[in-house]
């Protein structure tokens, strides 16, 4: 077995974290280094990550409650009555302590760190534009400027930034989940999801909170041969 299988074994998508927060320079140095050694097509970073610390517990709590899950939840989604959100709310607060079988939350939102992965506009950083072959036009002569800001690359940069950071993570006892199941709604205010921002997904980072309930997936793991397929001559 290699370290990295081991590493990549050792990663799982958790529901709940402990309030203990990891040191924030340890958080910092997996980023920098994730920056470093993560590959990127063209050198293009069309994303941009917004961290949100401990400090923010009440945001992340009420993003947790739109992260609403299960068969209940398409009726709280499109409300637009305060008193619906405020049910909500009181289920949300149920669910933490006893569960239920109509809805759940994502609740690794609340994680200590949690990183929001969004699209970034600028066809390239600040710092880029410094160089020489950019001032030159090299990048106009060769980049359809349009093309590369409009596309999906940005959603495959992040989710490539997104995979090794929690590798890195794991190689340091934490904890990496991943979420891109929540809504935006008025009542519940939070500056994680904005109303009209392109958000490819969420990172929450801290340490595994062993006392809760964990919940299976509902979904069956694809066979190999289902998606793997050899071409033969």
């Amino acid at each position: 077995m290699s370290y990295l299988t081991d590493i990549m074994k050792k990663r799982k998508n958790i529901q709940f974290f402990k309030e203990d927060a990891p040191d924030k320079k340890v958080i910092d140095d997996i980023l920098r280094e994730a920056h470093d050694l993560i590959p990127h097509k063209n050198n293009f970073w069309h994303y941009k990550i917004r961290v949100y610390g401990p400090e923010h517990k009440e945001e992340k709590r009420l993003l947790a409650i739109s992260s609403l899950g299960g068969t209940k939840k398409d009726e709280y989604k499109i409300t637009t009555e305060e008193q619906k959100i405020k049910e909500l709310e009181v289920k949300y607060e149920e669910w933490m302590s006893k569960g239920s079988n109509e809805y759940f939350f994502n609740a690794q939102v609340t994680a200590p760190y949690l990183l929001v992965y969004t699209h970034q506009e600028r066809f390239l950083t600040q710092h880029q534009e410094e160089s020489a072959l950019y001032k030159k036009g090299f990048t106009d002569k060769i980049f359809n400027r349009w093309d590369k800001k409009k596309g999906t690359d940005w959603k495959i940069q992040a989710g490539m930034h997104g995979i090794t950071t929690a590798y890195m993570c794991a190689e340091k006892d934490l904890y990496a989940s991943f979420c891109i199941c929540y809504f935006y709604n008025k009542f519940l205010p939070n500056d994680m999801k904005r109303e009209h921002e392109k958000t490819a997904f969420m990172l929450g980072i801290g340490y595994r909170d062993d006392y809760k309930r964990y919940y299976p997936s509902f979904n069956l793991k694809a066979l190999y041969e289902e998606i793997v397929e050899w071409k033969w001559r």
